[in-house]
């Protein structure tokens, strides 16, 4: 009798290690298949779009969507990753509910703040286009709503995932029935702003339990002041190689190229996507897992998504550029086939961004290494800012592409430098190696078909249907033959049906 409660505690150990491996696999598909869907959903808006504005009316649209998400971006503070991680160390706390108003009232004040300005900035500063940079303040009003970052520290993705997709569905459908020719631009920028705000709503619906009825201190809003400070250092830094690219196209070159680099980054955004969902389920995971002291379970997920986001990476980003010369004017029309060179210089740095956010969302951040990250994504920002003036004025959307592959090498060399003598590097390295040539394999047998290739759907899909093939082929020989755990798991969960 005595061994009984020794057994009993084994298997209640086993039992909720089961849960948290299905909970996070649960997590990683509900977010993933969003991505998925948002990522193919462009597939059907950005042809229409561009041929209906143009790429001079696509270009106001980015710059005037730009400077207002730069307004709600200080609204938000830090608070999407300090939120996360706060809400994730203290979910099981009882006072849960005052320490998400302790944070939503920082983000509230802030964003009102910013929405003031915002407001005051248009009526004084803008000339052109007033009544779209107006429209464009439903962006900050947004920022002032968004509570993701409370359902992401539950890990609650599937509420977000399906709100986010039915939003995308009524703003996709409405796209297609309200714009019409290049004087809708007010049409769609309603549509698209309206759309968020709608999607926070829901996101409030769904946390009204958890977070419960309004609870203000004072003093443990300040008290978390300084934390998202240094947390909104590295999101603006982030957003200098990001929404700064447009924003210098913008004052240094034409709008019709402000146009083709909206076009081609959206292509890598929605693709990319892919990848940060990773880091998105991961993040909260890793923080308790570290904050209980978990090191091996953690080392062991960090294993599992280096090989799971560095498969995706190659394949994304060798498989753009292999297919772009087709893909550019198919997809956008023919003024849009110098995106072609866009689209491929671009795909560079997706690599760089999936290595390094598997080290800043499940290393850096949960461990509370936020001066490495802010130096990292300071040196980025900084040689983005360079590279663009030096660029940008020779080669356009081009240059402003380059500049944002040499800004995501050196923010990832510059994490892994940071974490260099804390987790074995050259391990997860040597296990990248492998895609990285399968890669190089896939694009060189799509690159023969290239060659003779015209630029028609027909051809396009079959440098689709080729690089697939070649590259999936490759990679699951090379997960089987080191006996990937996820493939293994997979292997033996078909053999059963």
């Amino acid at each position: 009798m005595g061994l009984l409660p020794k057994k009993q505690l084994v298997l209640r150990r086993k039992d909720e290690r089961s849960t948290k491996k299905t909970n996070v696999v649960t997590n990683i598909f509900y977010q993933i298949s969003y991505e998925l869907f948002a990522m193919l959903l462009p597939l059907f808006t950005a042809p229409f779009i561009s041929r209906i504005l143009g790429a001079d009316m696509l270009g106001v649209y980015s710059y005037s969507r730009t400077l207002a998400t730069y307004f709600g971006l200080f609204g938000m503070l830090g608070v999407k990753n300090y939120g996360n991680r706060e809400i994730s160390r203290h979910r099981d706390d009882k006072d849960l509910n005052l320490w998400f108003w302790s944070i939503y009232a920082v983000q509230f004040f802030a964003s009102l703040a910013m929405l003031v300005l915002y407001i005051g900035y248009t009526i004084f500063f803008v000339v052109d286009n007033q009544v779209i940079a107006a429209v464009q303040s439903i962006l900050i009003v947004d920022s002032m709503l968004d509570i993701s970052w409370f359902l992401f520290g539950m890990e609650q993705f599937k509420k977000t995932t399906t709100c986010s997709t039915i939003v995308k569905l009524l703003t996709t459908t409405a796209v297609f029935l309200l714009v019409r020719e290049p004087g809708d631009l007010l049409e769609y920028c309603l549509i698209m702003g309206g759309g968020v705000f709608i999607n926070q709503f829901m996101l409030w619906y769904y946390a009204r339990q958890a977070i419960g009825k309004p609870v203000f201190n004072l003093k443990r809003s300040l008290a978390h002041g300084k934390p998202m400070l240094i947390l909104f250092i590295p999101v603006i830094a982030v957003s200098l190689y990001t929404m700064m690219d447009k924003l210098m196209l913008g004052a240094m070159s034409t709008k019709a190229q402000l146009g083709f680099y909206e076009a081609a980054e959206k292509i890598i955004l929605c693709a990319s996507s892919v990848i940060t969902a990773f880091g998105t389920v991961m993040m909260p995971r890793m923080t308790k897992l570290f904050s209980d002291g978990n090191v091996s379970e953690s080392q062991r997920y960090m294993k599992l998504s280096v090989e799971a986001v560095m498969a995706s990476s190659f394949a994304i980003s060798l498989g753009i550029l292999s297919v772009s010369r087709l893909f550019a004017p198919i997809f956008w029309g023919k003024d849009f086939a110098s995106c072609a060179y866009i689209l491929s210089a671009l795909a560079l740095s997706i690599p760089f961004s999936g290595f390094a956010n598997v080290i800043r969302m499940q290393y850096l951040i949960p461990n509370g290494m936020d001066r490495a990250y802010i130096i990292s994504v300071i040196l980025g920002a900084v040689s983005n800012l360079i590279a663009n003036s030096l660029l940008i004025s020779i080669y356009g959307a081009l240059g402003a592409a380059l500049g944002t592959v040499i800004a995501e090498g050196i923010v990832c060399i510059a994490q892994c430098f940071a974490v260099r003598k804390r987790i074995a590097l050259q391990k997860y390295l040597n296990c990248i190696v492998p895609f990285g040539v399968a890669g190089l394999i896939m694009a060189a047998a799509v690159r023969v078909i290239d060659h003779v290739a015209i630029v028609t759907i027909p051809w396009l899909l079959i440098e689709i249907f080729v690089g697939s093939i070649v590259y999936c082929s490759l990679s699951l020989l090379y997960l089987y033959y080191t006996r990937n755990e996820l493939l293994m798991a997979g292997i033996q969960k078909f053999s059963k049906r």
